[in-house]
């Protein structure tokens, strides 16, 4: 878990850094926008991002706090602190995957090379991080119930668009059976 810790740390912390350089680049669009829609579309998603921010505030000190952990028992889901920080860690996938989703919209937006430059740059390495993030998640949520079925699989089935590296998605539309719930990232026991 501890090597996990590590890249979760990583990509948090560099996902901070990315909202608030995202966040500085809406901030005079809202301030100048030419009509109310433009100053609320942005406001909005600003204001996504800015929630973002105020949870990895809480979620990378957590991170550190269980990088220092040297018993294993205490990676467990009769933890709370842990339970907390792997539901944390779910919540934040989903905020990476609006992050891009973010990014992809400002690119029709900010046109101008210096800003799409770092959009671009932004989206790539927020999409790698998501696909990781994902991984992992899977990764240990399987540690914990054997049949672990992701529930939120379906979601990235209709977001082909996030995947820019010109791959055909595979999707699978088996029919999903009711799995028992056990403790999973994001479940609350």
């Amino acid at each position: 878990m501890q090597e996990e810790l590590k890249i979760f740390f990583h990509i948090f912390t560099t996902t901070k850094d990315a909202i608030e350089k995202f966040m500085d680049m809406l901030d005079p669009v809202i301030q100048n926008a030419t009509d109310e829609h433009e100053r609320l579309y942005y406001h909005h998603i600003y204001e996504e991002e800015e929630q973002r921010l105020s949870r990895l505030v809480v979620l990378i000190p957590l991170i550190s706090k269980f990088q220092q952990v040297k018993d294993e028992k205490e990676f467990s889901p009769t933890n709370n602190e842990f339970n907390r920080l792997l539901q944390e860690l779910n919540l934040e996938k989903f905020g990476l995957h609006n992050f891009v989703e973010h990014l992809d919209l400002a690119l029709f937006r900010f046109t101008d090379e210096e800003r799409s430059s770092l959009l671009k740059s932004l989206r790539e390495v927020s999409y790698k991080d998501y696909q990781q993030v994902k991984q992992m998640l899977m990764e240990i949520n399987s540690r914990f119930d054997t049949n672990y079925v992701d529930p939120h699989a379906h979601h990235d089935e209709d977001h082909d668009h996030l995947d820019r590296t010109g791959a055909q998605a595979v999707v699978s539309h088996a029919p999903q059976t009711k799995q028992r719930r056990g403790f999973t990232v994001g479940s609350l026991i």
